[in-house]
């Protein structure tokens, strides 16, 4: 009987976590998704319709390009790990894969610059030192890197 009202325990504690988390990560109503980044370009530079509307021309083909580039990687990725649980492993076939997720993640980063290049060019003069502002404070959190406490000396 005991072990029953355990087990009902635990069904009850993991049906209030399974909640949360579905509340947490899909009822959010002001949750913002990957859009929200280029929302956010748009409110700080000011675009006008004009520019909005090239600027969700741009925005499309660039989700569309990253998404076939995204899944090449993750065919590559499958394929590479499928060597781990191999008997024996066919080294050049695992260089091979790595040299493909290594290009692919390299075509990742050429879009995403042409993206921002593309963006940057919409701009007028005020939007460019405006842009170029947001990309510099971007790059500078980049950089940072995660905080280490010091060791005492």
């Amino acid at each position: 009987m005991k072990k029953n009202n355990i087990l009902y325990l635990l069904l009850i504690i993991l049906i209030i976590m399974n909640g949360f988390f579905l509340f947490n990560y899909l009822g959010r109503p002001n949750h913002k998704g990957p859009k929200e980044s280029g929302h956010f370009i748009v409110k700080e530079l000011g675009f006008n319709d004009t520019q909005l509307q090239q600027f969700e021309e741009l925005e499309t083909k660039h989700h569309n390009k990253m998404r076939g580039v995204g899944d090449d990687i993750k065919l590559a990725k499958d394929a590479l790990f499928k060597n781990i649980t191999k008997t024996s492993i066919n080294q050049s076939s695992v260089d091979s894969l790595i040299i493909v997720i290594s290009e692919k993640e390299q075509q990742k980063e050429k879009e995403l610059f042409s993206r921002l290049r593309s963006i940057y060019e919409l701009c007028n003069e005020q939007q460019k030192e405006q842009f170029s502002a947001i990309i510099k404070k971007a790059r500078e959190f980049d950089n940072r890197g995660p905080e280490m406490p010091r060791r005492p000396e």
